[in-house]
């Protein structure tokens, strides 16, 4: 029983109590409550019922109050990027003086106000001043250059691609080993300017099969829309290698690698992966028994279907259009009825 359901019973049985003896002080003193509250309980009882004996619920507290004013905050603000080293008791303390405004701030408001923006530590401070000074007068420290160097290093340059074909991230995902099935893998293409996919399952993981994932899925999909596929990015794989980089060189795609250990480089299709995984797989295999893997092809085709046409996606390059507005509809192409079922 829990806590609320027992209070509920000894309330009813108060209740009970007063209604058998007829006299409601004596009921109390059995009980050890006061008539006051004893009353309180009845005129709720009256009121809603059984019902109304349930304790209530306390409502949500509310949260700290703004300490700051817009003002303030703009004058701590050039005061904490003004003098860097500075720490909160000698950021407060020029402030409070009335040439600088006369601002009370006590030094835990100032140090919470830097750590919300991102400014509590004096190298935060100093970075973002030698940002500026990279920026504007040409300045640049040696350990702003290294910092400058791996930002674009991290930015990945790839995802620059502005027409589909451009660029087609692929990867493959490890399914499971199912009862009666084997080994199941899929292998997964997401197209990095419109997000639009392509994915196919098998019980075969090797470059042959990737190498035939890419030539009687991908291609005829972009040769039905009629966009040169160009350029492939997968990982270090095995299965990445040998027979598949021959058929990228018999059909003139150049295919390029990702870095070891940054799995984020191919993050388009990372993401797809996990979106096929949440939304589908993990339903299926709790609604279904899949006993060969054309039951699970047809449901990766079902839901491709409904991701690529009907699911709006909110990136920055489709802005709540499905994929396929953009894949098929770009250009007068030729619609998406049309195209054939690879």
């Amino acid at each position: 029983m829990t806590l609320e359901a027992s209070v509920h019973a000894y309330r009813l049985r108060v209740i009970a109590r007063a209604q058998a003896l007829g006299n409601v002080s004596q009921a109390c003193r059995e009980f050890g409550i006061s008539r006051t509250l004893f009353y309180r309980w009845r005129r709720r009882y009256l009121a809603y019922g059984s019902d109304g004996l349930y304790p209530k619920r306390p409502g949500p507290r509310r949260g700290r109050p703004p300490t700051l004013s817009v003002e303030a905050e703009r004058a701590l603000l050039a005061v904490a990027l003004a003098w860097p080293t500075w720490g909160p008791a000698r950021v407060s303390a020029h402030l409070a003086h009335p040439a600088h405004g006369g601002w009370n701030l006590a030094p835990a408001t100032i140090y919470r106000f830097l750590r919300r923006v991102g400014l509590q530590t004096r190298w935060q401070r100093l970075g973002v001043l030698e940002v500026y000074s990279a920026q504007t007068a040409g300045l640049l420290t040696e350990r702003t250059r290294r910092t400058l160097a791996h930002a674009r290093r991290r930015q990945s340059p790839h995802v620059a691609a502005e027409q589909p074909g451009e660029l087609v991230c692929l990867d493959t995902f490890y399914l499971g080993k199912l009862k009666g099935v084997g080994k199941v893998w899929q292998y997964t293409a997401c197209d990095a300017a419109c997000s639009y996919a392509v994915a196919q399952v098998t019980t075969e993981f090797s470059a042959e099969a990737a190498a035939r994932f890419l030539t009687t899925r991908v291609l005829p999909v972009y040769q039905a829309a009629g966009w040169p596929l160009r350029r492939v990015l997968t990982d270090c794989g095995s299965e990445y290698r040998g027979a598949f980089d021959q058929a990228c060189a018999a059909r003139g795609i150049r295919h390029t690698r990702t870095r070891p250990r940054h799995a984020w480089t191919n993050g388009f299709v990372e993401r797809l992966q996990g979106t096929i995984l949440t939304e589908l797989w993990r339903v299926e295999f709790r609604r279904r028994f899949f006993t060969h893997i054309r039951f699970l092809q047809a449901a990766l085709d079902r839901y491709l279907e409904f991701y690529n046409h009907r699911r709006p996606h909110l990136g920055y390059r489709t802005r709540g259009r499905p994929p396929a507005a953009l894949f098929w509809g770009i250009t007068g192409r030729r619609d998406h009825d049309q195209a054939p079922n690879p």
